[in-house]
């Protein structure tokens, strides 16, 4: 079993630069398993325990850079108070401001130690309740399709592995 506990202590610091980073080296990890295990012998699972409050405020222009402000059509996007904001946020988390909110830069926002900003305050940033996607290579792969309860996954794990009549 990998985990990519990181990226879980990434979000819930509303660090998307850091959850990214740490998702890439997830990845990596992903590959080694597939490259040093048969796929004939082997049922590989990826999947995520939660969700988290993260969201992408839309109608970026494609290929405007995913941590920094929000563009479309070359220029900066604005709230209705006339302030910029990032593609990506967070429902909550320690970022969220009392009172107006701040104007950011996009240097400032780039920056990896940049803690994306948030709507309610909290002195973490929390789980929520989206569904989390789950994928499988290997036997029994195909019992892993589509949506499913939490619970089902077990069900899977223990009809793919012949722990249990």
């Amino acid at each position: 079993m990998v985990e990519g506990g990181r990226i879980d202590h990434a979000h819930h610091a509303t660090n998307a630069y850091r959850a990214f980073t740490e998702t890439i080296a997830f990845d990596e990890a992903i590959k080694t398993a597939l490259d040093k295990t048969n796929p004939q012998e082997t049922l590989i699972i990826v999947t995520a325990d939660h969700a988290h409050t993260m969201i992408m405020n839309g109608y970026s222009d494609r290929g405007n850079p995913i941590l920094g402000l929000s563009k479309k059509n070359g220029q900066f996007n604005k709230d209705e108070f006339g302030k910029r904001y990032t593609t990506i946020g967070y429902g909550n988390g320690i970022a969220a401001v009392n009172g107006p909110r701040n104007n950011p830069t996009q240097k400032e926002v780039l920056d990896p130690d940049y803690h994306q900003q948030a709507l309610i305050k909290f002195s973490s940033e929390t789980h929520s309740g989206e569904d989390v996607a789950i994928f499988a290579k290997g036997p029994e792969a195909f019992l892993f399709q589509g949506a499913v309860e939490q619970n089902y996954i077990f069900h899977v794990i223990n009809e793919a592995l012949h722990l249990t009549n």
